[in-house]
């Protein structure tokens, strides 16, 4: 698997001077953590999953997360889960006869929705769970996070190379009056078991539904002002260098009509107001410290990856502020056009090269639009 692969490596070397690198989901943690890029949701009762994975039908694709949770009607649950076998029987099938290698297969998530069900989805999954890089927790919070969590260490210590990703997103979090004590005491839950954490991700869905609030396409996140306290709350406790970790982008809603894009699952460099709003959003979100985001829909997912491709001019900034740690205070920037400061950025400069490695670098004149 790498970012970028509905395209050739002919034209990637048109567009980009560091290519991205592949990945499987047994590569390092720390890579994998800032490669989830645009993780999309899938409702566990679509038939069609592991078709579409064989026939790479979103070659874009590289994280999908088969959700058993809010895409799945209460009274589809067990159905839901039964397909979910299934799909996953189907593609390892299609990797031992050789229709699908391991390089090819995106990271593969499935969502529960309680610590309860979550025993239930192991135990279902338990022969085809080598094939998982993880399991997403949702509603995760103090009263079950722990749950949540010995169950997935306990499959851990039967052999199976697994990750965490909860999901903040209930009213306790964001309730004012009990938003940081909760927050600081699930940071010192996901430190206590930080080998297992691949990510944390934000239901913004959920946030706002507390609210009885609804973005529209042309808004962000960011404007709608509860949200944007409580996520200031959480990029400032889970965030920090010393002891953080990667933060995912919260889901884009919206999405166009079939007949608003004309070239199937990959964004057209002509912006439509979904995508405009997109866009909007994908620059908070980088400019706030986010890496990668939930999506809904295949026409955003390589919109946001490509998003994360990292520019000429921010990567040459990068490697000289990492070139010159220890024999530099400040220097002026290889482009000529600001300042470097060798300890304040060090920090930013080794994220953007380990981005730079999962993403690519483009080239100078070319932007995000041309990965399209």
């Amino acid at each position: 698997m790498r970012f970028h692969n509905h395209l050739s490596e002919q034209q990637l070397t048109m567009i980009l001077s560091k290519l991205p690198k592949p990945f499987t989901k047994h590569t390092n943690k720390e890579d994998l953590a800032l490669g989830l890029g645009a993780a999309m949701y899938t409702p566990g009762t679509r038939t069609q999953i592991s078709e579409d994975v064989r026939t790479k039908k979103f070659p874009q694709l590289t994280t999908l997360i088969i959700d058993l949770e809010d895409a799945v009607a209460d009274h589809d649950v067990a159905l839901a889960l039964e397909n979910t076998y299934v799909t996953l029987l189907e593609i390892d099938r299609f990797l031992t006869t050789n229709q699908l290698t391991e390089d090819e297969l995106p990271l593969l998530f499935v969502r529960a929705r309680t610590p309860k069900h979550l025993e239930e989805v192991v135990t279902k999954l338990r022969p085809v769970q080598h094939l998982l890089t993880g399991y997403v927790m949702p509603k995760f919070e103090l009263e079950n996070g722990a749950a949540y969590l010995h169950v997935l260490k306990r499959e851990r210590a039967k052999g199976y190379q697994l990750y965490a990703m909860p999901v903040l997103e209930t009213a306790n979090l964001l309730y004012k009056e009990n938003r940081l004590a909760q927050l600081k005491n699930l940071h010192e839950l996901l430190h206590e078991h930080r080998e297992m954490i691949l990510n944390v991700r934000i239901g913004a869905t959920d946030f706002l539904g507390v609210y009885g609030i609804r973005r529209k396409r042309h808004q962000s996140l960011y404007d709608v002002l509860v949200l944007r306290d409580g996520l200031t709350d959480i990029l400032n406790i889970f965030g920090r260098q010393e002891d953080g970790f990667i933060i995912s982008g919260a889901v884009w809603e919206y999405f166009d009509s079939p007949t608003t894009l004309q070239d199937g699952p990959v964004a057209t460099k002509t912006l439509t107001p979904a995508l405009q709003g997109l866009q909007k959003e994908c620059e908070l979100d980088k400019l706030n410290g986010f890496q990668g985001k939930t999506v809904i829909h295949p026409t955003h997912v390589q919109f946001v990856n490509a998003y994360y491709a990292v520019s000429q001019e921010d990567y040459a900034d990068a490697l000289a502020i990492l070139d010159h740690a220890e024999d530099a205070g400040v220097l002026k920037s290889t482009y000529g056009n600001k300042m470097n400061e060798m300890k304040p950025h060090h920090y930013w400069a080794t994220r953007i090269v380990r981005q730079a490695e999962m993403y690519g670098v483009l080239l100078p004149q070319k932007t995000h639009l041309d990965l399209m």
